[in-house]
């Protein structure tokens, strides 16, 4: 895990603090940035740059030192210029993957201003003996951790990605061979191939692909498709990693095996891989009538949304025309559909 630290160098505390934590120097050019650790609120400059890490992949966490307190906004926002500059702040710590506050004063400070809802609470070894450094920084690191375990399908490898499909058919239809043609490499070239397997060998990837399976609960149909292809997987608990959620999140649930029922819960959003998983279940029951669904359809008003919802399956589960009751859409509403079923769980 790559952290860099972004802070006003004239300030001797927070320097101080960065020291403690015996942090690896990384540089802002470095090719890959996992983590940006903001120390202080304040300084314009830090906060640019941080952003443009953001903005670029990288995950922000904002460690205020007290720069947030009442007392502080008040006194600087006697100035028009710091009035101005607290949007910008405003900003900065919306878009923190976590806040940590130094302190109960603070972290009630924070709380109030309601800015970010995921506030950690960590004692500052500097100023407190209540802590002490290995402690405080074992602490900011699990920080790091859950960070890092949140909102994992963006972290995923290239060859993860394309993994994480064939797992899934393999797991909907329990049979190696209705995947064969991807793990011989006999679909063309397109797509995957028996080596792209021993490259998804990263315990990182495998924890961030399970977590998000996990999250979309899609966990047994992933840990299915794993066995039937005798895949070599760490074995990790993801009930028991912490992680950020966003608000309001409830664990994906599809009650009907009615292909229907499953679309009208999917366009009631939010829209989950496991609505996809559970309507490529459904059209693959041999007494499915495809002339039935289509006027089922027809009359729900629903059969060009079901026919993106058939695009998104082609992409995600892999289906087959055969078992397509209609041609599936890939519009500009299909796009939108595919950017919430990526992006439903994220948290900033």
């Amino acid at each position: 895990m790559k952290v860099l630290h972004l802070y006003d160098t004239k300030d001797q505390l927070i320097a101080q603090h960065v020291a403690m934590l015996n942090v690896e120097s990384v540089s802002q050019t470095s090719n890959h940035i996992d983590i940006i650790h903001v120390h202080g609120c304040w300084n314009r400059s830090v906060a640019t740059q941080a952003e443009r890490l953001r903005l670029q992949g990288a995950r922000i966490v904002l460690s205020p030192h007290g720069a947030l307190q009442p007392w502080i906004i008040s006194e600087r926002f006697s100035t028009e210029k710091a009035a101005k500059a607290l949007l910008w702040q405003r900003n900065l710590v919306q878009h923190a993957f976590a806040v940590i506050a130094h302190g109960k004063m603070e972290l009630d400070a924070l709380r109030n201003l309601g800015w970010n809802p995921r506030i950690e609470s960590i004692g500052n070894a500097v100023i407190t003996n209540t802590i002490t450094p290995d402690a405080m920084r074992r602490e900011t690191y699990s920080v790091y951790q859950k960070v890092m375990d949140s909102y994992t399908l963006p972290l995923l490898s290239p060859q993860a990605l394309k993994l994480l499909p064939i797992l899934l058919k393999a797991g909907i239809t329990g049979d190696k061979r209705w995947v064969q043609a991807y793990v011989d490499g006999n679909d063309n070239g397109n797509y995957f191939n028996a080596l792209d397997f021993k490259s998804v060998n990263s315990s990182d990837d495998w924890r961030r692909l399970l977590l998000y399976a996990d999250h979309e609960n899609i966990r047994q149909v992933v840990d299915r498709g794993i066995s039937i292809l005798s895949l070599d997987v760490p074995k990790i608990n993801t009930a028991d990693i912490a992680c950020y959620l966003p608000q309001g999140y409830k664990q994906p649930v599809v009650e009907s095996a009615d292909p229907v029922s499953i679309a009208q819960q999917a366009m009631s959003g939010p829209l989950s891989m496991l609505h996809l998983v559970e309507l490529d279940r459904a059209l693959r029951q041999p007494d499915i009538d495809d002339d039935s669904l289509a006027a089922e359809l027809s009359d729900q008003s629903m059969t060009r949304y079901f026919q993106r919802l058939l695009q998104l399956l082609s992409e995600n589960t892999l289906i087959e025309e055969g078992f397509m009751p209609l041609p599936p859409i890939n519009d500009r509403n299909t796009g939108q559909m595919r950017r919430q079923l990526a992006t439903h769980l994220m948290v900033v």
